[in-house]
């Protein structure tokens, strides 16, 4: 299994390590749904969406997203798209860590997130849609609007920039650095501190925030 799931007291630890880079598939995406969904049904009150040590995701299957079957292709970023909703539209709260490279869909997945940490290191963050020849949904635009620094709007999405950690910092693609090795512990603390708040208020107040995203992201992605 390339996905885990783990209840650490009220938290879900939801983790992804294929061995490599993270590459999203279908197969993945399967596990994910499931791994969310028992999140749900044990009554988790904040859950940790991690991927392994050196790299957070790499993205899309590239085979896929640049073959020559665009409908494969809009199929797999579909999926993506409906867990990107889920996570940003979740009531209870979702903390991202990333102890490595966060791409394209990793990237918008760590936008979702409540709250994400990254650890330093020799690692790398993007939207690399446009210099990949792959237009940009325009779903994804509504989490990442929210989450990137307006000045790097243009540069991180139109443009693929490319950042470091402190430069994904600076853009807003994590909100918290801290070093090597310390990523864990510092997400759990956060999630279990999130988990503390109550409930209630907590899944309306960040409803009415971002209920008008949702609803454009649900209208693109069905």
């Amino acid at each position: 299994m390339t996905v885990s799931i783990e209840i650490q007291n009220d938290v879900a630890v939801i983790g992804i390590d294929d061995g490599k880079k993270n590459v999203i598939n279908h197969e993945v995406l399967d596990q994910l749904e499931a791994a969310f969904d028992k999140a749900d049904v044990e009554g988790a009150r904040a859950i940790l969406f991690k991927g392994r040590e050196g790299s957070f995701c790499a993205g899309y299957d590239i085979s896929v997203m640049t073959g020559d079957d665009p409908d494969a292709s809009s199929r797999l970023g579909k999926r993506g798209g409906l867990l990107a909703k889920r996570i940003f539209a979740s009531p209870v709260p979702v903390v991202g860590l990333s102890q490595g490279h966060g791409f394209t869909i990793g990237a918008v997945w760590l936008a979702c997130c409540d709250l994400a940490i990254g650890e330093e290191g020799a690692f790398k963050y993007g939207m690399t849609e446009v210099a990949l020849d792959v237009p940009l949904s325009a779903w994804a635009l509504e989490p990442l609007r929210v989450k990137l620094s307006v000045s790097h709007h243009i540069p991180a999405l139109l443009h693929s920039t490319i950042y470091p950690p402190d430069g994904a910092l600076q853009a807003g693609f994590i909100d918290k650095l801290v070093p090597a090795g310390e990523g864990f512990h510092a997400a759990m603390t956060a999630a279990a501190a999130l988990a503390e708040l109550p409930r209630h208020a907590y899944a309306a107040t960040k409803l009415a925030m971002r209920k008008p995203l949702v609803d454009i992201m649900t209208a693109q992605l069905g």
